[in-house]
């Protein structure tokens, strides 16, 4: 699917997710993951998707430690995991199954295709029936953020729902063509930016990780995402014109993207705050904001891409040690 259709199609993707996600998890067992010291492992998009998710688990009281495929492998006994939830959308990244094939723990799986390598390393599976995707797994994000968030609140012990999943797939349709205007009136501003920095904080970490992995991917542009507390201890001070910040958050983000446009970088403030912002999201919770903060991201790529002849987001390089199977 093109980059920009599968943008488009996130709305109907989330709900079709949705059902197949609350039907399996209705009928698992989930004790062996409920109150252990659970190891959340991706790659890519799917460690981003997770860095959103992380501190929703926490304030759920679901003790849980975000981990690359790569650095769960190396750490091995020493990462003291009960249980693992494994997550990957094709289920053949290489870091993940070798991480899982030395596991000695519950471990289950998050992922588009329950026949591949790392699913049937699982004891159980969760299904994202996710609708058909861009090469770079545009649909695959939201997605597999609003299944671990399924999945926090199945195996919370109190605490409502994370989000009211309708709204938010009806939120994701509305948001999207203001999002494409956005990036349109945006696009004399960002030609020829010579290095972007996405920065959040709380679920917009994991949003700015993301929204920097998609320029590097579909753009072909230098980006760095940071968490915004760890940007202001140095990383800032690259920050200045021909430099696009993007911030996604709250107060703490509002003045960093004054302070930054004052010192004559671009700025692009994404918030649900009272603040100036570029795109404004609605106040439907942090997990609902999980989800929508990626949207602006996603149309600013897309109109960048399609501005240097890129618009499918393929990939250039391809690593023949990345997937199994």
């Amino acid at each position: 699917m093109r980059y920009i259709e599968a943008v488009r199609a996130q709305g109907k993707s989330l709900r079709t997710s949705r059902a197949a996600v609350t039907d399996r998890l209705s009928s698992l067992d989930l004790a062996p993951w409920r109150d252990r010291r659970l190891a959340l492992v991706g790659m890519g998009a799917s460690s981003n998707a997770i860095a959103s998710v992380l501190g929703e688990y926490w304030s759920a009281g679901v003790r849980a430690a975000s981990w690359l495929g790569s650095e769960l492998e190396q750490a091995g006994a020493a990462a003291d995991a009960e249980a693992v939830v494994a997550v990957s959308q094709t289920g053949k990244s290489a870091e993940i199954y070798s991480a899982l094939s030395r596991a000695d723990c519950p471990r289950l799986v998050v992922t588009d295709v329950e026949s591949s390598p790392i699913a049937g390393l699982a004891a159980a599976t969760v299904p994202l029936a996710l609708l058909e995707d861009s090469e770079v797994r545009t649909i695959g994000y939201t997605g597999t953020v609003q299944a671990l968030l399924l999945l926090r609140d199945a195996l919370a012990a109190s605490g409502g729902p994370a989000a009211d999943w309708d709204a938010v797939a009806d939120e994701v349709e509305r948001l999207l063509p203001e999002a494409e205007r956005l990036a349109e009136r945006l696009l004399p501003e960002l030609k020829g930016i010579t290095a972007f920095d996405v920065v959040g904080s709380g679920v917009h970490a994991g949003t700015a990780a993301q929204g920097a992995l998609l320029l590097r991917e579909v753009c072909k542009l230098p980006a760095t995402g940071y968490e915004t507390y760890q940007y202001l201890h140095g990383p800032i001070e690259a920050a200045g014109p021909g430099r696009v910040l993007i911030a996604i958050g709250g107060a703490r983000e509002a003045k960093l993207a004054a302070s930054m446009a004052a010192a004559g970088a671009t700025v692009l403030l994404i918030t649900s705050s009272d603040a100036d912002a570029a795109f404004r999201l609605p106040a439907l919770g942090t997990a609902a904001e999980a989800v929508l903060g990626i949207l602006p991201l996603q149309t600013i790529t897309s109109v960048l891409a399609i501005e240097s002849g890129l618009p499918d987001g393929e990939f250039l390089y391809h690593q023949d040690d990345t997937k199994v199977g």
